[in-house]
């Protein structure tokens, strides 16, 4: 029979009915949590670790130089299609990192540019619609022997430096862990409240932390865990970038 998780008035904080506890045919227990309550002002503290990128052989930062320097040589076809080419080395190598950095695991099933930037944009991350047209772009010259106008480089030019800024953020002050209050629940009669979201990020694991209110000593504590690439596991990413600064 479900049990259910109700609004808990103590703790200190305002009481949400947020979530259900069912029971598994495999006998054990398992969580189902409105993570819709995962707002804003839940945030707390938060702590900071950093993102691996690849610096070796190239980097993204050096692909995007050699898109430069082809520009700078000249505007012959030539010119265009390597400066596209490098351009979309760049955002490629960008976007791998990214992905594994926030739990992505393997780049088993994310080797194509559109599934690269799904799971970006599953993250929370701001990847503009031009990058689908770069990509397009870059499909046609070396399908269909369209040449790029300079117009086009231009723009892909300005995005790709412009996307490269935007996550070198994640890359130096990636969230691991969010300090989170005002969300309480009740489980066996008891009083919990959500007081942490932490990241295994090598692993894709998101855990939800639960502690008993009023428990002395030790607090009994619950936790949930969800696994990249869920829809559970994007949410907990995109709750705790939007709120990180």
């Amino acid at each position: 029979m479900d049990e259910v998780w109700g609004a808990a008035n103590r703790c200190g904080a305002p009481a949400f009915e947020i979530s259900h506890f069912v029971s598994h045919p495999s006998g054990f227990s398992m969580i189902n949590f409105d993570l819709s309550l995962l707002t804003d002002d839940v945030a707390d503290q938060y702590v900071w670790d950093w993102m691996d990128v690849r610096a070796e052989p190239l980097s993204a930062e050096d692909y995007l130089s050699f898109a430069e320097n082809d520009l700078r040589d000249g505007r012959a076809a030539r010119h265009l299609v390597n400066a596209l080419s490098n351009v979309k080395k760049a955002l490629h190598i960008r976007l791998e990192d990214i992905c594994l950095g926030f739990g992505a695991r393997d780049l088993g099933k994310l080797r194509n540019f559109p599934t690269l930037i799904n799971y970006a944009r599953e993250c929370g991350l701001v990847a503009p619609r031009v990058l689908d047209r770069l990509n397009a772009m870059r499909n046609a010259v070396e399908h269909d022997y369209i040449l790029p106008t300079e117009s086009d480089i231009d723009t892909f030019l300005d995005v790709t430096h412009l996307f490269l800024a935007a996550t070198d953020r994640w890359v130096s002050r990636r969230p691991c862990e969010v300090g989170c209050e005002s969300v309480l629940v009740v489980h066996d009669s008891l009083n919990f409240e959500l007081y942490k979201l932490d990241f295994d990020w090598s692993q894709g694991v998101a855990v939800l932390h639960f502690r008993e209110c009023e428990a002395r000593g030790v607090a009994p504590q619950k936790n949930i865990e969800y696994r990249s690439p869920s829809a559970e596991f994007f949410s907990c990413v995109r709750f705790a970038l939007r709120n990180s600064d």
